[in-house]
């Protein structure tokens, strides 16, 4: 039996995937300690490079956690890669003081695991609830784990892998589990499990959950406390701009890469939940693309959960999954609030996306679906992505054009994009020398930190689906947008980013 340490610097502590791990790794039989350590300005216009003149965690803080993790037998951190400098610090600090092994895990280890090995002794790459399970069991029998399908290991230097490299063991990819019921429900024991709060790590008991998770964007718009669950894993898109893609051509000839769990494995999990933490208002589904399951299976789902839970819940769609037969049912069963990803109305950024078969026509038929349910639901969310270096500002018009067509009620989510390392979109830019520093563009970027440009305050202003319409067709006429992008383009820049600013301290002290 080993004591393991699992920890997540993500803003949130739902984790889905962490707590997974955790449940899997006791039922097993080892012992596990999660620890939540949200970082509260990771989405602050301020860049994470900017604000490392200090440092992300108070040294309060980080002696915690060295304390808490100083019976570890393992640790393990997850991260994306805007919190690739979040790991380097908690990594930086817990090896000062401890010796114990640190296996890094997640989407960074797994397309840049090279990088991650400069701090890490071990990265996962792909899923990890077999390979850390392995591993634990290896190191729990004092077996040699070097040879553990999906890690990389850091050896010495003169030392040699199995393919020839020298410092590191680069180990093959295992198969993808097709059946996800194996996996345990999510640990939320509330037994050994910590968080950060105002600089200080404290437990995260039942009291503590219940307040964070209401603490949730979408707990706030809805005025609810959400439970965050994934009935599935994979995307059925090939957007070039996700890493979804890059995943699904890592797993080539692996198995699979859409995969779901059964119905009754999905209400089990949710009944524990009701049962459990009664606080829970509404359930928050987030796989990628939930719609992306066929009508039949859409309508087991439905009849289960109505019948078992019947309580309100959300979930993510793409214009090419909304159809009038899945939203009847799921609004019958309690669907009260969806975002889906429109992305871009230029048919040229489209193609760019991989996504012209989700034209226009497309978009507007599943947002006349969705609107036929208004006063059922709460206002749908629909994305889009700015600062995309490929767009004109013609392109630009055509999607402000499109948004000016949408029905109310409606919100917008806007996101800057950032072009995450070895997605087919990455790639293309950084050979047309669009990338001048990963870091500064891609690491230490937030995708809620937009460019100070004319275009894009309309977007801000159209975020609430209240703006006139009419007004918004009159704002992007060309001459206007010519005026704005030319003779007033650095005022109005200073004029923007001087409101953000005024707009940022306002809803901070508010």
């Amino acid at each position: 039996m080993l004591d393991i340490t699992l920890i997540s610097p993500y803003p949130d502590i739902t984790v889905f995937g962490l707590r997974t791990m955790s449940a899997w790794l006791k039922a097993h039989g080892h012992r596990t300690r999660m620890i939540f350590l949200p970082d509260p300005y990771a989405d602050a216009p301020l860049s994470n490079r900017q604000r490392r003149g200090g440092k992300i965690y108070s040294q309060q803080a980080l002696n915690q956690l060295i304390a808490l993790c100083s019976d570890s037998d393992l640790i393990g951190i997850t991260l994306m890669t805007n919190y690739f400098y979040h790991a380097v610090e908690l990594t930086t600090a817990i090896r000062k003081s401890l010796h114990t092994p640190i296996i890094w895990g997640g989407v960074h280890p797994t397309i840049r695991p090279e990088e991650c090995l400069k701090h890490a002794d071990i990265v996962c790459v792909g899923e990890g609830e077999d390979a850390l399970l392995e591993l634990a069991n290896k190191m729990a029998s004092n077996t040699d784990y070097l040879t553990t399908p999906n890690l990389w290991i850091k050896t010495p230097e003169d030392a040699e892998g199995a393919d020839g490299s020298k410092g590191i063991v680069k180990n093959h990819l295992r198969a993808l589990t097709r059946n996800l019921d194996i996996y345990p429900l999510p640990d939320y024991s509330f037994n050994d499990h910590y968080v950060l709060q105002e600089g200080r790590i404290i437990p995260l008991d039942y009291e503590a959950t219940r307040a964070f998770l209401m603490l949730g964007t979408v707990s706030v718009y809805l005025n609810r406390v959400g439970y965050q669950t994934m009935t599935g894993r994979g995307c059925p898109h090939s957007c070039t701009y996700c890493i979804n893609d890059t995943l699904r051509t890592l797993y080539s000839g692996k198995g699979t890469y859409m995969r779901w769990r059964s119905v009754a494995s999905v209400i089990e999990e949710l009944s524990w939940v009701k049962a459990n933490m009664p606080f829970v208002g509404y359930i928050w589904i987030s796989d990628d693309a939930f719609f992306a399951r066929g009508t039949k299976a859409i309508a087991e789902f439905c009849q289960g959960y109505k019948r078992e839970i019947a309580l309100p819940f959300s979930a993510l769609a793409s214009p090419l999954t909304v159809t009038e037969e899945k939203m009847a049912l799921l609004v019958d069963a309690g669907l009260c609030y969806l975002q889906m990803g429109i992305e871009s109305a230029s048919d040229k950024t489209q193609r760019l996306f991989n996504r012209q078969n989700m034209s226009n026509d497309v978009i507007m038929k599943a947002i006349r679906i969705i609107n036929k349910y208004k006063d059922r639901m709460y206002p749908p969310s629909y994305d889009f992505i700015l600062d995309v270096p490929y767009e004109t500002d013609e392109d630009r018009r055509q999607t402000l054009r499109f948004i000016s067509e949408i029905p109310r009620p409606y919100q917008l989510q806007p996101f800057s994009l950032v072009l995450y390392p070895q997605t087919r979109l990455y790639q293309m830019a950084r050979a047309d020398g669009l990338i001048a520093d990963e870091h500064r563009d891609i690491y230490d970027k937030s995708y809620t930190t937009r460019e100070p440009s004319y275009l894009n305050l309309l977007m801000t202003l159209c975020r609430r689906g209240r703006f006139p319409a009419a007004l918004l067709r009159l704002l992007i006429a060309p001459p206007v947008v010519r005026l704005f992008s030319g003779p007033l383009k650095r005022p109005f820049r200073e004029v923007y980013k001087g409101l953000h600013r005024l707009y940022r301290l306002v809803m901070r002290r508010g």
